[in-house]
C-alpha cells in the first residue's frame, strides 16, 4: 500500500506543487520512484558563500537529499525574539540555505527538533530555557516545555512555508523531524518519557505541516525498551543499522526503513587523536542497509565544517567538525571515501527499480556468507555479503570471491522470475565495497603550506587584563554574594568566563594551603587560580557522564594547592567553559562554575564572593577597561596584528596555525574563529586501518592517527571574512600562554597524495 502525503494545490511560488509518498520499499516524489541517499550539512558550520560549492559536491557524490537541524538557540537567542535573517552573508539565513540546496536538485529532510545534539552547545536548546525557567524539565510532558517547542515549530514552518520551501509550493522540503534520539535516554524519565513521546508525536502529526510531508522521529526504541508511536516514521542511527530492519518491519510493516544517521566518521575532543573510519567499512554499512530492505540512508555528516565561535558542545570538542567525511572541513573531496561511496550510490540507483517491488529474499552460502536477492521481470540483483572477520573469502556461484567484511552487488538475468538459489544467469559484479577500491581515487590528505604572500606582522600586545580584586565589591559592574553563584545563572552563556574573587586573611605564611570547592562540569570547566594577581595554579575538570540522572549533582570536588602569605590575600578564580554538554537526559541541569562554598584550609570563606562576568576586552576588540601589569606567566593577554589580503583571496582556501599560542580564542575582523588550545593527544592508541584488511564492527577508538600531536593545529579562515581592501585585523585572546615564542602563520590548505 502506498501512503501519500497530499500537497496543497495553492502554489506560493513559481515552482509546481508535488506530492511526497512512501511505502515500505520506496519513496515517490513528484511521481518519481526513488531511494533517498542523503547527507547532513549544518548551515552555521560554513559561511553562505561556501554553501553552493558544498551542495554541488554533495550532488556529485551521488546524494539526492540534504539533512539539517534547525538550531533553536540560533533562531531564538533571546526569549520571544526570533532571528531568521535575510542577510545573504549571515550563516543563520536558513531560507537561503534551503534555496541553495534546491538549486542543485537536492531534497531536504528538516530536523526541527528542537533538541539537536549535533555536538552543539546545550544540544541547541537556548540557555535561557534553564536560567529563566528553573522549574521547567526539558524533554518531558512539562507544559511550559511543550508550549515552547510548539511555538518554535510553528515559527520555523511559518518561515519556510512563507518562503515557498515546502513540497506543497514546489520547494525542497520532503520530510520533517520532531525530537531526536529520545529513545536512547527515555529510560531516565520513567513514565513521563513515554507520555512526552506520545504528546510530541501527536502534536507533529496534527500540525498542518503533516498534511504536506511525512513526520520522522529517529532512534525511538523498536524492541529495545521503548515503543515508537505509530503515527510517525521511526528511524535508526548508528554505524550499522541493517539488523534493525527486521524489528522495524515487525512493528511498522507499512513504513519505510530509514537510516537517518550513518556515521562515516566521528568527532574529536581536545586531547584525543584523530578518528578515522575506513571508507570500505562505511560502504559495507550502506550496502548491507540497502541489501536488507532500506530505502532511506543519510550520512551524518556529508560535510561537517567548522564550529565557529562558542557554539561547539561536548564539552571539550575541538573547533574543527571535519568528522572524517567524504567532503572535508575545507570543502575538498576526501579520498578514497568520496569516490568509493559515489560509485556505490550510482550502483544502488542503477538497480533500485528492481528492488522497489519486493522484500529481499535472504539465504546463506556457508558460515558468514549471505545473499539478498531481488528480481523484477527478467532482471535480478544479488547482494553477496561476507560478514566474517577472519580474513577468509566467501565464494559464490564458483566465480565471485567476496573478501571478509564486504558486500558486492551483482546483476544478471532471471529466466524463472526467481532470483533465489542461484536462478540468475549472466551475472556481473557492478560494485564491491572492497573490490571497487582499486577503481577509487587514491588516498589523499590535507596539506598545509605557508602562504608566502600573506605576511602577518609581529604580534603586539594590545592589552593585558587586570585580575579582579576584592576591592571591586564596591563597583556596580560586579555581583557580590555570600557564597559562589553558578556560572550560567550569571552569564546566560553569553561568555565563557566568570571570575570568583574574595579576600582571605591567612594566619601564617604557607606554601601549600588548600583551596576546596565543588566545580560543576557540564561545561568542561577550566580553572586558573590567582593570588594577589599572580597565576598560581590551573585545573581542568571534565565530566564524560551522559547519565545525569536525578540524584547526580554533576560536580567534581577539587582540592587545589596554593601559596599564601601571612595576612591579607586576594584570591581570584577564573572559571572557563568549553561548551555545554549536548547529549543525555536532564540537560536543564547543565551547570558550570563553582557550586559550593569555598574553603581555604578547611575554613569557609565568608567575606563575600565578588563575581565578575565576562573577560575584559570581550566585545570591545580587546580594549580593556582595566589594564593589568605584566605577568611572568603571560596569561590573559590580548594580542593583535594586521596583514593585507592577497588579490585572489576569494579563490583561496586558507587557515591559521595557532599551535604556538596556547589556549584562548581567535577573531578575524571581528568574526569569531573559535576556541584554540595546544592540547596534545596521548602517545598511545593510534592505529592506521588498512582499507582492504579492515574487518569488524567500527568504533572511534579502533582507527586513529596523530598520537603525541596537537589535537588541532590549523583553524579555518573563511575567505569571506577577509577585507577586500585595506588591512585585516587578527585578534587573539590568550588565556594561557603556550611554550616558546608566540607566533601565528597563515597557511594555504590543499590536498596531496597520502602516504598510506
Amino acid at each position: 500500500m502506498l501512503l501519500s502525503i497530499v500537497s496543497v494545490l495553492f502554489v506560493l511560488s513559481l515552482a509546481a506543487a508535488y506530492e511526497v509518498s512512501f511505502d515500505n520499499r520506496r519513496w515517490v516524489i513528484d511521481g518519481q520512484e526513488t531511494f533517498l541517499i542523503g547527507g547532513s550539512f549544518h548551515y552555521p558550520r560554513a559561511t553562505p558563500d561556501e554553501w553552493p560549492a558544498i551542495f554541488s559536491e554533495m550532488k556529485a557524490n551521488g546524494l539526492n537529499l540534504i539533512q539539517t537541524y534547525v538550531f533553536w538557540d540560533l533562531h531564538e537567542p533571546t526569549e520571544g525574539e526570533y532571528n531568521f535573517p535575510d542577510d545573504p552573508k549571515d550563516p543563520a539565513n536558513l531560507v537561503l540555505f534551503l534555496q541553495e540546496a534546491q538549486k542543485v536538485g537536492l531534497y531536504v529532510h528538516l530536523r526541527v527538533g528542537p533538541y539537536a545534539c549535533a555536538e552543539w552547545s546545550n544540544g541547541g536548546i537556548p540557555v535561557w530555557m534553564e536560567t529563566h525557567h528553573k522549574e521547567t524539565i526539558f524533554r518531558t510532558d512539562d507544559d511550559f516545555w511543550l508550549q515552547k517547542i510548539e511555538d518554535f515549530w510553528d515559527k520555523t514552518f511559518e518561515v519556510v512555508s512563507n518562503a515557498g520551501l515546502m513540497a506543497s509550493s514546489g520547494g525542497p522540503i520532503v520530510m520533517a523531524q520532531i525530537e531526536n534520539e529520545y529513545g536512547n535516554i527515555e529510560y531516565g524519565y520513567g513514565s513521563g518519557g513515554a507520555a512526552y513521546v506520545k504528546k510530541v508525536a501527536d502534536f507533529a502529526t496534527n500540525h498542518p505541516i503533516s498534511k504536506e510531508v511525512p513526520i520522522i522521529m529517529c532512534q525511538q526504541g523498536e524492541g529495545v525498551g521503548t515503543t515508537p508511536p505509530e503515527n510517525v516514521i521511526n528511524a535508526c542511527n548508528g554505524y550499522y543499522c541493517d539488523n534493525w530492519i527486521e524489528r522495524h518491519s515487525a512493528s511498522n510493516p507499512s513504513h519505510p526503513h530509514m537510516f537517518t544517521e550513518n556515521w562515516p566518521g566521528w568527532f574529536q575532543k581536545w586531547g584525543e587523536a584523530v578518528p578515522h573510519r575506513p571508507a570500505s567499512d562505511v560502504a559495507f554499512s550502506v550496502a548491507r542497509w540497502f541489501a536488507k530492505g532500506g530505502s532511506f540512508m543519510n550520512y551524518y555528516m556529508a560535510f561537517g565544517g567548522t564550529s565557529f565561535g562558542r557554539k561547539v558542545g561536548g564539552p571539550n570538542i575541538i573547533t574543527s567538525y571535519d568528522y572524517d567525511v567524504a567532503i572535508n572541513e575545507y570543502g575538498y573531496r576526501a579520498e578514497p571515501k568520496f569516490s568509493l561511496l559515489t560509485m556505490l550510490h550510482e550502483a544502488i540507483y542503477s538497480v533500485q527499480d528492481v528492488m522497489f517491488t519486493m522484500e529481499p529474499i535472504s539465504s546463506t552460502n556457508g558460515t558468514n556468507c549471505e545473499i539478498q536477492s531481488y528480481y523484477k521481470e527478467d532482471k535480478c540483483v544479488l547482494f553477496l555479503s561476507n560478514i566474517g572477520v577472519d580474513g577468509e573469502d566467501c565464494e559464490f556461484y564458483g566465480e565471485f570471491k567476496i573478501p571478509s567484511w564486504s558486500t558486492s552487488i551483482v546483476v544478471g538475468t532471471s529466466n524463472t522470475h526467481n532470483a533465489h538459489d542461484g536462478q540468475c544467469s549472466g551475472m556481473e559484479e557492478i560494485y564491491g565495497t572492497k573490490t571497487s577500491l582499486e577503481e577509487a581515487e587514491q588516498p589523499n590528505m590535507v596539506a598545509y603550506g605557508a602562504a608566502e604572500d600573506i605576511v602577518v606582522g609581529e604580534l603586539a600586545i594590545k592589552s593585558t587584563v587586570a585580575v579582579p580584586t576584592s576591592k571591586d565589591a564596591a563597583s556596580d559592574t560586579v555581583i557580590v554574594n555570600e557564597s559562589p553563584l553558578e556560572q550560567l545563572t550569571l552569564t546566560d552563556d553569553s561568555t565563557d568566563y566568570v571570575w570568583y574573587t574574595f579576600n582571605y586573611d591567612s594566619p601564617a605564611d604557607s606554601t601549600s594551603s588548600v583551596l576546596e570547592f565543588e566545580l560543576a562540569t557540564s561545561g568542561g570547566v577550566g580553572l586558573m587560580v590567582f593570588v594577589d594577581g599572580e597565576l598560581k595554579n590551573t585545573e581542568r575538570a571534565v565530566s564524560d557522564s551522559t547519565s545525569q540522572l536525578e540524584d547526580s549533582n554533576y560536580a567534581t570536588h577539587l582540592s587545589i594547592s596554593i601559596p599564601l602569605k601571612e595576612g591579607s590575600n586576594d584570591i581570584s578564580i577564573l572559571s572557563t567553559s568549553m561548551g555545554l554538554k549536548n547529549y543525555g537526559p536532564y540537560l536543564e541541569r547543565n551547570r558550570v562554575g563553582i557550586v559550593s562554598d569555598i574553603l581555604v584550609d578547611g575554613k569557609v570563606c565568608d567575606s563575600g564572593i565578588v563575581h565578575t562576568v565576562g573577560m575584559d576586552g570581550e566585545g570591545r576588540a580587546g580594549v580593556v577597561k582595566r589594564v593589568g601589569g605584566e605577568r611572568s606567566d603571560k596569561s590573559l593577554i590580548w594580542y593583535t596584528t594586521t596583514f593585507p589580503s592577497p588579490a585572489d583571496i576569494a579563490d583561496r582556501v586558507v587557515g591559521i596555525d595557532l599551535s604556538a599560542m596556547g589556549k584562548g580564542a581567535a577573531y578575524l575582523n571581528g568574526n569569531h574563529i573559535g576556541r584554540f588550545w595546544d592540547m596534545k593527544a596521548g602517545d598511545e592508541g593510534c592505529n592506521i586501518c588498512d582499507e582492504m584488511e579492515y574487518n569488524g564492527q567500527y568504533e572511534a577508538a579502533r582507527c586513529r592517527t596523530g598520537c603525541g600531536e596537537l589535537s588541532q593545529t590549523i583553524y579555518k579562515l573563511p575567505s569571506i571574512w577577509f577585507n577586500k581592501e585595506g588591512e585585516n585585523e587578527l585578534l587573539l585572546f590568550v588565556e594561557e600562554a603556550g611554550e616558546g615564542d608566540m607566533e601565528v602563520k597563515i597557511v594555504d590548505v590543499k590536498m596531496e597524495p597520502s602516504a598510506q
